[in-house]
């Protein structure tokens, strides 16, 4: 009973990575090629920095 289990389990793990198509079976091809461009749109730019506050802080001295 032990001896069939580990037999088992030898089988199951030395045959995990073989595909059903063999060697020579054909890979799925990428449909999209990254990063995608858009040409006809302008480039980002980052915005500009602003003060978190409206409001003048004054520092005494």
């Amino acid at each position: 009973m032990i001896f069939s289990v580990v037999a088992l389990a030898v089988v199951g793990l030395s045959n995990g990575n073989v595909s059903a198509g063999g060697e020579g079976a054909a890979q799925p091809q990428p449909t999209v090629s990254y990063p995608i461009r858009f040409d006809n749109t302008p480039a980002a730019q980052a915005p500009e920095p602003r003060p978190t506050v409206s409001y003048p802080i004054r520092w005494e001295r």
